[in-house]
């Protein structure tokens, strides 16, 4: 009897890969609040990388990370706590040199394209921008821990940092700042979201421009995890996937804020200088890129 269970055996065994095969888990960043949306496209992202090259690198299992601020978050990715993390935010030189990144941006760099939550006496205020030193007299908000801030610093703005995600829109409402900082791709959902802030607008008539490239990091030295992810990004840019993905998250929040209305101005981001520019040709160009905009010396 215990030879013909082996001879079944042997005769069937193709018929379970699954039990031969390594399933290699993945860890994804979890939303900052209830309310938070942004994680949404990133992780769909992030399986859409892992399902094209699901034939090359085998099977996965994407699970999310408790929900942390980025001072934590990234302590517990150095401590090596998560199996093969990839967490998506803005880069800078500091960040890529402490942690492994994908060279891809994951975004497109349309994160880079930023408007403004205010409340409707500032929104009166903005209409009188002409130069970027009109601009620079308003304060923004940021949380603690974000890249911008040194980016918006390094142009001569005031800064004022609130400690959670959340409070920024309450503080704007409150006018504890004047303007709010969003990406175009960002902040259809926000306002969605904040409705119920009835002294909450997004501003009319300014945008702001300046590079940030947006890479999914990882724990130093995780070579696959890296190697995978970046091949599955460039085969579903390559395919159309990725940017099928890019508008269906994107399209109508960039539609939503009327960019070719606003005057624009252009900042320089001196916290990039040494990351491998690859990336580069996978961004994104809105049209009025191309039109003459206000730049710092």
């Amino acid at each position: 009897m215990t030879l013909i269970l082996i001879i079944l055996l042997a005769g069937d065994i193709k018929c379970f890969p699954a039990f031969a095969a390594e399933i290699t888990t993945f860890t994804a960043r979890a939303p900052e609040s209830d309310s938070d949306q942004r994680k949404d496209y990133e992780n769909a992202l992030l399986e859409l990388a892992l399902e094209k090259t699901r034939e090359k690198w085998g099977d996965y299992r994407l699970i999310y990370a408790p929900r942390m601020n980025w001072k934590r978050t990234f302590h517990s990715m150095a401590s090596g706590k998560f199996e093969n993390p990839m967490f998506n935010t803005s880069a800078n030189d500091e960040l890529c040199s402490k942690f492994s990144y994908v060279n891809f941006p994951t975004d497109l760099g349309i994160v880079g394209y930023r408007v403004f939550f205010t409340s409707p006496e500032i929104n009166k205020r903005t209409a009188g921008v002409k130069r970027l030193e009109d601009l620079v007299k308003f304060s923004i908000g940021q949380m603690v821990g974000w890249v911008d801030i040194p980016i918006l610093r390094h142009a001569g703005f005031k800064v004022v940092e609130a400690p959670e995600y959340e409070s920024l829109f309450m503080m704007t409402s409150h006018n504890r700042f004047d303007l709010f900082s969003r990406g175009i791709n960002e902040i259809k959902k926000e306002k969605t979201a904040h409705r119920h802030l009835k002294n909450l607008i997004v501003e009319e008539h300014l945008a702001l421009y300046y590079p940030l490239p947006r890479f999914f990091f990882t724990t130093k030295g995780n070579v696959k995890a890296v190697q995978r992810v970046t091949e599955g990004l460039r085969a579903a840019y390559a395919d159309g996937s990725l940017h099928d993905l890019w508008e269906r998250h994107y399209k109508d929040s960039i539609n939503f804020v009327h960019f070719s209305n606003r005057k624009l101005f252009r900042i320089e981001n001196p916290y990039i200088q040494n990351i491998e520019k690859t990336y580069e040709k996978y961004l994104y160009k809105m049209p009025e890129m191309r039109k003459e905009a206000q730049r710092t010396d």
